[in-house]
């Protein structure tokens, strides 16, 4: 069996508004979820991390439009809901309240850059709002 992945099913909304311009996204929990230790003699401890700080980056032509609405909510300095979702299959990122932390770095040359910006927030966790999932878009069982 084949699957097919397509950018165009992968949503971003921030706050009421769907971004429509962007290169690319990342969603992250900033620490790892289990950090290990290990005594003198050798015994092994697992720790739980109760951290859901996380981040997502996103990365958007520097003419896109979705630069303004960012623009717009760091300075406002208010927090916002943010949601990725792939909906090619099961892989989705949530954060209730996330703040865009700064202005995105500007760079200008012979080509059109890109701008990267961050939110950060706690991350969701769970299968419906913080997963890392497959595709579940068959090739064979789509119709043209």
């Amino acid at each position: 069996m084949s699957k097919t992945y397509d950018p165009t099913q992968v949503s971003i909304i921030l706050g009421v508004t769907k971004l429509s311009n962007w290169n690319e996204v990342t969603v992250a929990f900033d620490e790892d979820g289990w950090t290990f230790t290990s005594g003198t003699q050798g015994e092994a401890t697992r720790t739980k991390n109760a951290n859901k700080l996380g981040t997502i980056t996103i990365t958007v032509p520097q003419t896109s439009s979705d630069n303004d609405i960012l623009s717009t909510w760091y300075l406002s300095g208010l927090n916002t809901p943010c949601d990725v979702r792939d909906n090619n299959g099961t892989s989705a990122g949530t954060m209730a309240l996330g703040t865009v932390v700064k202005l995105s770095d500007q760079g200008f040359g012979k080509e059109a850059g890109t701008r990267e910006w961050m939110v950060k927030g706690k991350l969701a966790e769970g299968p419906a709002v913080g997963f890392v999932g497959g595709n579940t878009n068959d090739v064979a069982s789509q119709t043209y």
